[in-house]
């Protein structure tokens, strides 16, 4: 049993429709492709649209065993963990899944590989999951974490393509959900790095200018410095840059700096 499928039984159970059991949390249309398991929602989501409607979380999640509520949670310690650079955590969850879960466990090892900045073979079937297509999707509910954490598995112009993308649709972004924000600013930040190791500068610059757009905020305030120090970096403005790592080093993420290219040099 899936959480789409979980989710058009009782809303069926309940005789709803689409629009009344997506409850203006996300889009009909977006609803409609979590029940048909084509799109991912968040656990906040999903609990904000049980209760909306009444329904209890203790009778929808009693159906599922020990691969059902627990994999949505391991999947957010994923993406926090990815968040906050944190490897040690990454691979006690690597180790954790072992093989339980073959998505969720290669996404862990992508994640560890490409912060450790090497390759790793993946599954094509897994592949194939690991890179979600934004194209013609509705943004307004999307949020950006498989993507930033599959930036590695796309060539450059398709990664490109879609940064493009999701550009020129910025206004259907809903920034007012911060795992949308904080998922964007993974992604950007996991683009510029490519960008800037891998010298496509100007690819680099139009992320930078779309990055300046999004509106200050608490939660993201740490990941607008990063921006800021790739910002520096590609610009050659190393003091600048050199000045942002003694900040991030003072504040205590050291491990968070051992992953960024280094002042005056493209790779680690």
């Amino acid at each position: 049993m899936t959480i789409g499928q979980q989710l058009k039984k009782t809303r069926l159970l309940f005789g709803l429709t689409q629009e009344e059991m997506s409850a203006g949390i996300v889009s009909k249309s977006f609803y409609s492709r979590v029940e048909r398991d084509k799109n991912a929602i968040t656990i906040n989501k999903l609990i904000a649209m049980l209760n909306t409607n009444n329904i209890s979380l203790n009778d929808f999640f009693r159906t599922f065993d020990n691969e059902g509520l627990p994999e949505l949670k391991v999947q957010r310690k994923i993406y926090t963990a990815y968040n906050e650079r944190n490897i040690v955590e990454l691979h006690q969850i690597e180790k954790s899944l072992s093989s339980k879960n073959d998505v969720l466990f290669y996404k862990t090892k992508l994640i560890i590989a490409t912060l450790e900045y090497r390759s790793i073979e993946i599954p094509d079937s897994i592949c194939k999951q690991l890179k979600p297509n934004l194209i013609d999707h509705d943004l307004n509910d999307q949020d950006f974490w498989d993507l930033a954490i599959g930036v590695s598995l796309y060539k450059f112009n398709e990664l490109t393509l879609l940064m493009n993308y999701i550009i020129d649709h910025f206004s259907k972004l809903n920034l007012d959900n911060p795992q949308v924000t904080i998922s964007l600013m993974n992604l950007l930040i996991a683009y510029l790095d490519r960008s800037y190791r891998e010298k496509y500068l100007p690819e680099a610059k139009k992320a930078l200018n779309f990055a300046n757009k999004i509106p200050n905020d608490f939660e993201i305030t740490f990941h607008k410095l990063i921006i800021k120090y790739y910002s520096a970096l590609i610009n050659k403005n190393y003091e600048l840059a050199q000045g942002i790592i003694d900040l991030l080093q003072i504040c205590g993420y050291q491990s968070y700096v051992d992953m960024l290219p280094q002042v005056n040099r493209g790779s680690k």
